[in-house]
């Protein structure tokens, strides 16, 4: 037997009265007011978000302008910038020196200074000059361990460039050349070992000197040679001019003073412009 079901329906309530109305209205504030409460703890509580952009508002990005390279528009790209920045630090890494550390824990025996004995050895010139040295004593001793340049090695020790560019004869240090990056590479000796190793080329201090007023006086003789030269051809291109003057001004005539006679009754005429004199007869 098929199950029916039935449709109640309720009858719309009374009318409420003054009283009720009264109470609903003031429990419905009192629930506004506990949920504003509720709600005003939770926003001191929290910190506050963002308000939302709108969709058509896009995010500002600040950028260094100072970083920026320029792509050409995206159609020429400079590699060569990039490039030349990689090959810079590169350069910087190669020049850079690894600090000193002694190699043993026994004091007996790590290197000690040449001078002082003691085992706080320059990087500089333990690695690149193979020498024990401490600062304090590169610093007291500038006469034998100041560096000098290739230029100063060539001019006060007459060496040349490839005994300079030996290392096993004088080694060296290579820097950047404080003057032009782009110049060549400012390379740096020992004066004492420059100084052992021209004495020894040159016999001594006497020798080096010997060389050096040898080496200047045939630097004046080279010097007045060429002054001599140039003086010669200024005294031929002075002659040239002149004969191509006279040669332009045509033959030349004589303008004689009046006759002049002598103690001996010569009469004689001088030329007003190149001083030739003649003798006269007057009739």
């Amino acid at each position: 037997m098929p199950e029916t079901f039935s449709a109640t329906t309720t009858a719309p309530p009374s009318r409420l009265t003054q009283e009720q109305l009264d109470r609903i209205a003031a429990n419905k504030a009192k629930a506004l007011e506990i949920q504003a409460a509720k709600r005003k703890a939770k926003e001191q509580a929290e910190p506050k978000e963002a308000p939302k952009k709108a969709k058509w508002i896009k995010t500002f990005y600040e950028y260094d302008l100072s970083t920026l390279v320029d792509s050409k528009g995206g159609f020429i790209v400079d590699e060569t910038s990039d490039e030349k920045k990689f090959d810079e630090n590169k350069k910087e890494k190669s020049y850079a020196i690894e600090p000193y550390f002694p190699p043993s824990l026994e004091a007996s025996e790590n290197p000690k200074c040449k001078e002082c004995s003691s085992m706080d050895l320059d990087p500089v010139f333990f690695n690149v000059f193979h020498m024990f040295l401490c600062p304090t004593c590169k610093e007291k001793f500038p006469e034998k361990y100041s560096l000098i340049t290739k230029t100063e090695a060539k001019e006060d020790y007459l060496l040349t460039d490839p005994e300079l560019k030996d290392p096993e004869l004088l080694p060296h240090w290579s820097k950047p050349n404080p003057h032009k990056s782009t110049w060549n590479d400012m390379m740096l000796y020992v004066r004492e070992m420059v100084e052992e190793y021209a004495f020894k080329k040159w016999d001594g201090p006497e020798g080096l000197d010997a060389e050096y007023e040898r080496r200047e006086a045939q630097k004046k003789d080279k010097k007045d040679k060429k002054f001599k030269e140039k003086l010669a051809d200024l005294r031929r291109r002075t002659m040239t001019s002149t004969w191509e003057r006279k040669r332009q001004e045509g033959p030349h005539k004589h303008e004689f003073d009046d006759s002049v006679e002598d103690e001996d009754g010569n009469t004689t005429q001088t030329c007003k412009t190149c001083g030739l004199v003649i003798e006269s007869e007057e009739f």
